[in-house]
């Protein structure tokens, strides 16, 4: 984790120092990636991934712990569900938040309150519209519509090295133990991503983007267990003028399965700060899902 922090520090100066772009490298270094992971054939042939594991999320002064499951099936289909208790104990609270093509649904299952975040970069459109104000339900729906979309190229790009967009290579992080090649992917569906490569192994380290940083926010729900989320539907657009960080995913742990190596420690951070972690437990892949999976 040093390392990755060290290279994370490393990427901030990076970010106003760029000005070269070699897009023959890029394309050759994530040709390297992919094979250093599993090779082209077992990465193509992945169409589903089920990836269950537990998390825990800061809150302010609080630590957030529970369960987590993504389920994906390629290529436009997320459904990320959290089981999780509020703080001060009570029952657990069951979030789902789901992409099915061009729809998106949430539903919030157990009663009590729970954490949401909101904010851009990937995180946008995730929880509960809480006191926010109101705003046009298309406006809404077309916002986590992109934001999930986001999240899934984000999720494909870390497990499976899917690139959605150019890839340039675009410098060399170095740490004290080590160096990196930075690659920068214009991605389609979000901002530009930097994914960091172990220039000895080209195993992936870490991905980040430039966004708002995620607020924490307590809100609660209405109607009993089981229910589709009552005013608990989605997170309004951040605030106009939030200061844009560097956000990042640090990728760690590689374990094998079904012949692709698949990171088992996986934290998200805010500049040098430690937001969230996730633990992974297990990695399906091409798991058959029932077909309500990803249905309303």
């Amino acid at each position: 984790m040093k390392r990755l922090f060290l290279i994370g520090l490393v990427c901030c100066g990076l970010s106003r120092h760029i000005t070269a772009q070699d897009a023959a490298k890029g394309t050759a270094l994530l040709a390297d990636a992919r094979r250093a992971i599993g090779g082209d054939d077992r990465l193509a042939g992945v169409k589903t991934l089920d990836v269950r594991g537990d998390f825990k999320r800061v809150a302010g002064q609080t630590t957030i712990e529970g369960e987590l499951q993504v389920r994906i099936e390629r290529p436009d289909k997320l459904r990320r569900d959290e089981d999780l208790s509020p703080p001060g104990g009570g029952p657990a609270i069951i979030r789902t938040e789901v992409l099915n093509g061009t729809t998106v649904w949430d539903e919030n299952s157990g009663n009590g309150g729970f954490f949401v975040r909101l904010g851009r970069g990937g995180d946008a459109g995730r929880g509960a519209r809480g006191n926010g104000p109101n705003i046009d339900p298309a406006q809404l729906e077309d916002f986590q519509r992109r934001a999930r979309q986001t999240e899934l190229a984000r999720f494909l790009l870390i497990w499976l090295l899917a690139a959605d967009g150019p890839v340039n290579w675009v410098a060399t992080a170095e740490a004290p133990d080590g160096k990196a090649d930075v690659l920068e992917i214009t991605s389609a569906s979000g901002p530009v991503v930097r994914l960091f490569l172990d220039q000895t192994t080209h195993i992936p380290l870490m991905i980040t983007w430039q966004g708002t940083p995620p607020q924490m926010v307590f809100a609660g729900r209405r109607g009993g267990r089981g229910g589709r989320g009552g005013d608990a539907g989605a997170a309004p657009p951040p605030r106009q003028g939030a200061q844009p960080a560097t956000l990042q995913l640090t990728l760690s742990e590689y374990k094998t399965v079904g012949g692709i190596k698949l990171p088992h420690l996986i934290t998200r951070g805010v500049n040098d700060m430690t937001i969230e972690e996730w633990t992974i437990d297990s990695y399906r892949i091409n798991q058959s899902f029932r077909s309500d999976v990803f249905a309303k």
